[in-house]
């Protein structure tokens, strides 16, 4: 698909609340928009990345075409929103395949897939033997409108201040991206670390902010004054104690923001005092780890050595097979505690129970409730 580049001027008075990545959390992003008292005079930005991976794909769509409809809100396309629209646009029985097994993938580990939502609005249970050619020719004429809107959306979005783009850019000459296959400004991971700096801030989604941490999962925005690069992906329906992150600035000219996130996460008290641990590290993907060395595992915990940091971690989130570790997305991050502070709890576990504070998760060890 071609680049788009959509430049808009915003008003002086005009309060501009941004956010991205909303994948199907429809609930989260309309409890976000009461959070933050959106309303006709405010200016809202959407960093693609509307649908999967979420419970309601298909409603956080069409919320937001009835958002773009109302004047003050525009949405950008992003990698995951251009890879479903290029699935169920196609006739290839191949590519509609592909699309399928991801779907019925999707379906065990998020309980969800936007294929399977379109399916059951028109009466068809999502299957290895579905007849994709017949269902998808169905979907195309079902949802013209779901995905005419998603066909159109920009890839860029420039105002006076700020350039918004999902995955990112390798520079400010926005003309020149125009026409051009839009895939690598949408899917650019690990944007910040690329070492651009420009003179607007670019406002980018789609690499979790969390993957950017070392000692510890930080999910809330990053704001890099120097680079001039705003990072808004909290994570949410791909880490589980990931966010959803809404920027909110009193007009396009000031520097002040505040920030809104909602989770799904059940909320705890915490009883007991604790001290912020002193050295930490946060290993950020659940997969096979040559680097990490098991160096004694017990019944109830082991200790490994990840990255030159010896790390203490529930035994049965590290297991190793012919000298290689597999250990879970984790920190060994002792949060600090006060009596009668309110906690995300991300999971119970004999260990302790691994919560979140103000964005930034790691482990309690005191009494909760």
């Amino acid at each position: 698909m071609q680049t788009k580049i959509h430049k808009l001027t915003l008003p002086d008075s005009k309060r501009i609340l941004m956010i991205s990545d909303i994948h199907g959390h429809a609930t989260g992003f309309e409890t976000l928009l009461k959070k933050a008292g959106f309303c006709k005079q405010d200016i809202l930005i959407i960093v693609g990345d509307i649908v999967e991976k979420g419970p309601e794909s298909l409603k956080a769509l069409r919320m937001i075409m009835k958002l773009v409809q109302s004047g003050n809100t525009y949405a950008l396309l992003g990698n995951v929103d251009l890879w479903r629209l290029e699935h169920l646009l196609s006739e290839d029985a191949s590519v509609q395949q592909e699309l399928l097994n991801y779907s019925l993938k999707a379906t065990k580990w998020w309980n969800t897939s936007f294929l399977g939502e379109l399916c059951q609005e028109i009466g068809v249970n999502l299957s290895a033997e579905m007849n994709t050619q017949d269902v998808f020719h169905r979907l195309r004429i079902h949802f013209k409108e779901e995905f005419s809107f998603l066909y159109n959306l920009p890839t860029v979005l420039e105002t006076q201040r700020m350039i918004f783009v999902h995955g990112g850019i390798p520079h400010e000459n926005l003309d020149s991206f125009a026409g051009t296959d839009c895939y690598s400004l949408l899917k650019r991971d690990c944007f910040l670390h690329e070492g651009h700096s420009f003179q607007k801030y670019v406002v980018v989604g789609h690499w979790p902010v969390a993957l950017y941490c070392k000692t510890f999962a930080c999910h809330n925005p990053i704001i890099d004054e120097q680079q001039h690069i705003i990072c808004l992906d909290g994570g949410c329906g791909l880490k589980e104690d990931g966010q959803l992150n809404l920027l909110s600035f009193p007009d396009w000219q000031s520097d002040a923001f505040k920030l809104y996130t909602w989770d799904e996460l059940p909320v705890i008290t915490a009883f007991d005092a604790q001290a912020a641990s002193v050295d930490s590290r946060y290993i950020p993907w659940e997969r096979e780890r040559p680097q990490v060395k098991l160096l004694e595992q017990k019944q109830q915990t082991s200790r490994i050595l990840f990255e030159g940091h010896e790390m203490e971690l529930p035994s049965d989130f590290v297991s190793c097979e012919n000298g290689i570790c597999y250990v879970r997305s984790i920190s060994d991050y002792h949060l600090e505690i006060q009596p009668g502070d309110q906690l995300s709890l991300v999971f119970s576990h004999p260990y302790g129970s691994y919560v979140k504070k103000e964005g930034v998760a790691g482990w309690y060890k005191g009494r909760c409730q």
